[in-house]
């Protein structure tokens, strides 16, 4: 595995002096900038903000000029100004503002295979004039794809436990609970009543059954609630997935490209595929498999009775288990699928973009869905088989005892490795149709974390101008979506909640990211700790996640592009060959 600080995109290169000379590379885009705010809003602007807007190699106007190409270039610097600026307000891009004294790991060089990238719309914060309908960032144009822009404000509301708040709004949740992993020992709790299936049972073996049937009955309860948990994010991608197939209807209907939409909708098939197979079909075949099991094992118990007797036979065996191996035949098909299509994003990967940083962490993600989805898959159905197998025959129990280790572990692994959370189909400023911005995205995500991780104690330092600017810091928490967990954490300090205009404890809050600029500047210190201890605390797991997605997005891009390619490859052959 490649380490995540090697052949990376030089973020450098992007902020270098005018006057250095730079060798264009073949297949270049020349880089788009966007304005520096200077504080047009009158209170919305701080006055530490005006201090905080120089950058890039110490250019007044707070401008990332386009590296000289030619002589005219040279000698009309203004006239190219103007020109990048209007680039930038057509096509929505953003530059990053970066802390000069960032260290040089966040900027490591790279082999320059794709053309360079040209905009971080998605990596770090941009500066704007004033604030906009988004709140702090700049206006972005019009989008046919649904959630594609950060909200510019929260609306929390009061926690059915305790005296928190939640945010009101829907996403992609990765919230399995560990307990799921052990519903296939739950399908092991008849183990008594199948092995001593006679009359008198002895004592011990009732204990056995006892403690079987209230195990296998309590891991029920775990599959309901996270069936639950389940459903909520099937409804939330079906939503989404509604949206983007209307959305391609019409461009469709236009004759305008769809690629991007493709790329969207394919990454949602197999998000709902996973909620739906993986996680929410498991809890009820596996959890109404449970019911049955405990049933039938309670029953065992005053086998004394004949029709007690062969109901306890009929639940404990065959029926208890029939959902379970349902279940496995089901799962190990849905596996096989997710496993071809990881693969296909590496050999995709592989061709496009060899040699880059990109590439090995397409590797990994890909690697450790494949590891889950084998894994899974193997075990799902080696249980149903052992499950159907130990109505008759005690040895079935051994072959459950493999199968049962594995779903503690897959449960483990998705948490932890594979699983991820998310809210925008597309994060702000990106472009789902450019290879060097998901590969920018994808890049910084994984530089991300390991830099929060290194700057425990200012975690957001590296990533502004300056630091000190809540304008800086407020921009970077919205534009990297991280506006949720810092209100969150912002009402939970009872004088700031009282400083924001909430001092008692209402059923509802909301939390304007501009509004927050408008506060006493002696309270903006305490702000920006918050919003410190916010990245710290959430942010590795955070960036965990985007990167996760961002390599979902990539991959899924580079594949169908590939596809693309060899199917107007065909088509071209055929139309070559001769008419006889």
């Amino acid at each position: 595995m490649a380490p995540i600080h090697s052949d990376t995109a030089s973020i450098e290169e992007l902020r270098r002096a005018p006057s250095e000379p730079t060798a264009a590379a073949a297949g270049e885009r020349p880089t788009q900038t966007a304005p520096i705010g200077t504080g047009g809003d009158g209170n919305a602007v701080c006055a530490d903000d005006a201090s905080g807007t120089t950058k890039n190699g110490g250019d007044p106007d707070g401008v990332q000029q386009q590296l000289p190409q030619d002589d005219e270039q040279r000698q009309h610097p203004e006239i190219q100004q103007q020109q990048q600026q209007q680039s930038y307000h057509r096509e929505g891009v953003s530059t990053p503002v970066l802390n000069e004294k960032c260290d040089a790991s966040i900027a490591t060089p790279k082999t320059a295979v794709l053309p360079r990238a040209t905009t971080f719309g998605s990596t770090f914060t941009t500066l704007t004039t004033s604030s906009s309908t988004f709140g702090l960032l700049s206006p972005v144009p019009a989008c046919d794809i649904p959630e594609s822009t950060p909200p510019d404000r929260v609306t929390l509301v009061k926690a059915e436990k305790g005296d928190g708040y939640v945010p009101q709004s829907n996403k992609l949740k990765n919230d399995l609970y560990p307990a799921v992993g052990y519903l296939e020992l739950a399908n092991a709790g008849d183990f008594a009543a199948n092995v001593w299936n006679s009359y008198p049972v002895p004592v011990y073996a009732t204990v056995f059954m006892a403690v079987g049937a209230t195990f296998a009955g309590i891991m029920s309860v775990f599959a309901l609630l996270d069936s639950r948990r389940a459903w909520r994010n099937v409804k939330f991608l079906r939503k989404q997935r509604c949206e983007l197939k209307e959305t391609r209807a019409r461009r469709a209907a236009k004759s305008q490209p769809t690629r991007d939409l493709d790329v969207l909708l394919s990454v949602i098939f197999r998000e709902l595929g996973t909620e739906g197979v993986n996680r929410w079909m498991l809890n009820m075949f596996m959890g109404v498999g449970a019911v049955l099991i405990c049933v039938g094992t309670y029953l065992a118990i005053a086998g004394a009775n004949p029709g007690i007797f062969l109901a306890s036979n009929l639940l404990s065996g065959y029926i208890g288990n029939a959902p379970i191996a349902i279940f496995g035949a089901i799962n190990s098909c849905w596996a096989f699928y997710i496993f071809c299509k990881a693969q296909g994003h590496i050999n995709a990967a592989a061709r496009a973009i060899p040699g880059t940083q990109s590439l090995a962490l397409i590797k990994r993600r890909s690697r450790n869905v494949q590891i889950y989805a084998s894994i899974n898959g193997t075990a799902t159905t080696l249980g149903g088989v052992g499950s159907m197998i130990t109505a008759t025959r005690w040895w079935g129990y051994v072959i459950l005892i493999p199968v049962i280790l594995a779903s503690v572990f897959c449960n483990h692994w998705w948490r932890t490795r594979a699983g991820y959370s998310r809210r925008d189909l597309v994060p702000f400023g990106l472009s789902i149709m450019s290879v060097d911005e998901l590969s920018t995205a994808l890049e910084f995500a994984a530089r991300a974390q390991v830099k929060i991780k290194e700057q425990k104690k200012t975690p957001i330092n590296p990533f502004v101008s300056d630091p000190s600017s809540l304008r800086s810091i407020l921009t970077f928490i919205q534009e990297q979506e991280l506006l949720e967990p810092f209100c969150m954490r912002l009402v939970e300090d009872a004088g700031l909640r009282t400083t924001i205009g909430y001092p008692n404890n209402p059923a509802a809050i909301e939390i304007q990211a501009a509004s927050l600029l408008n506060l006493p500047k002696e309270c903006h210190p305490a702000i920006i700790q918050v919003a410190q201890d916010t990245v710290r605390k959430t942010g590795p797991k955070h960036f965990q996640y985007r990167e996760r997605y961002a390599a979902e997005l990539l991959g899924t891009y580079l594949a169908i592009s590939w596809q693309e390619a060899k199917r107007r490859e065909r088509t071209g052959s055929q139309s070559e060959k001769p008419r006889r």
